[in-house]
């Protein structure tokens, strides 16, 4: 691929929930490789963040809650990443048709794919025992609790809620559990196996996805964290058949429909008193998911951030 498109929608007034649907909408229906958020000038966050004194540092949840919240309120700016031109088109339109807002179309070189996104990618402090960190700001020395990511175009970075909270659950609710064998499913960049092995580098860990460059990214964030050496499989779907007969935690951070559709399979991975960590879930949609699941199921812990949740169940 030489080039790339970029659509930039400007002033636009939604809500969060109608925004979420709208990303959805270019990922599925439009063939959007990525998209990008950022609702506040860097002289607002500034401002923002001055007035309760905060000039560097870690930030409590409190405070990031109320960055957040001034986001949502005023007029949106998004940006939405496409492989082709008919692509970029077609959303612009079905954009300029339902919503009010400026839009702008622009061809990049591929060569430029990495000044694009940097601009807007920090470290995420998940806790005190996790990070996020940019692959382009690792340190030469060891950094305990950091993993480091190069998401790539179109693969998660653990900036969206449902990653965020899928690693939350991890560290705050199965820092303690044996975790031996471990299904990513839906993997991506790989960033929650991943994270697996900061904690107990003997797991063994499949990567299963249907994209093959997923499976390539991850497997350059496991060379740039230094697991290559670790137990772990990069999987599609004509070798499904190779995934291990059960796991003591299998992460399922995909969409709604998939995580019905899949859910025989997905459960029929777990072992006996293993977990399963359901996300990619909008609030409105965990009912029922947990109706569907509850049978073999009981939840253990339900988190959510803003209109996004995750679900910790545990096998029966």
């Amino acid at each position: 691929m030489d080039n790339f498109w970029v659509l930039t929608l400007f002033q636009l007034h939604i809500g969060r929930a109608e925004l979420d649907r709208l990303i959805l909408t270019a990922m599925e229906d439009f063939s959007s490789t990525g998209a990008e958020e950022f609702s506040l000038s860097e002289p607002e966050v500034d401002a923002l963040l001055g007035e309760r004194s905060y000039s560097g540092g870690d930030l409590p949840l409190e405070v990031i809650g109320e960055v957040e919240e001034s986001m949502e309120s005023g007029p949106q700016t998004l940006r939405f990443f496409f492989d082709t031109e008919m692509s970029a088109k077609s959303f612009e339109a079905e954009v300029k048709k339902n919503y009010l807002g400026e839009t702008q179309l622009e061809e990049k070189k591929t060569a430029d794919w990495n000044s694009e996104w940097k601009k807007h990618y920090s470290p995420i402090i998940v806790s005190d025992n996790l990070q996020v960190i940019p692959a382009w700001m690792k340190k030469a020395e060891a950094e305990a609790g950091k993993l480091f990511i190069n998401p790539g175009m179109g693969f998660g970075t653990g900036s969206h809620e449902t990653t965020f909270l899928c690693l939350k659950l991890l560290v705050e609710e199965l820092d303690n559990s044996k975790l031996n064998e471990v299904l990513d499913f839906g993997s991506g960049s790989g960033i929650l196996g991943l994270a697996v092995f900061l904690f107990n580098r003997q797991s063994e860990i499949d990567f299963y996805d249907i994209d093959p460059e997923a499976n390539k990214n991850a497997f350059e964030n496991a060379r740039i964290n230094g697991f290559v050496d670790l137990r772990f499989r990069l999987l599609l779907p004509e070798v499904r058949d190779q995934l291990k007969q059960s796991y003591d935690l299998v992460f399922a951070n995909i969409l709604q429909n998939v995580l019905l559709s899949e859910r025989d399979y997905l459960l029929s991975r777990v072992k006996p008193k293993g977990f399963i960590i359901l996300s990619g879930l909008l609030n409105h949609q965990v009912d029922e998911v947990l109706r569907s699941y509850e049978k073999e199921v009981h939840l253990v812990k339900h988190h959510t951030r803003g209109d996004w949740s995750a679900l910790l169940l545990e096998k029966k």
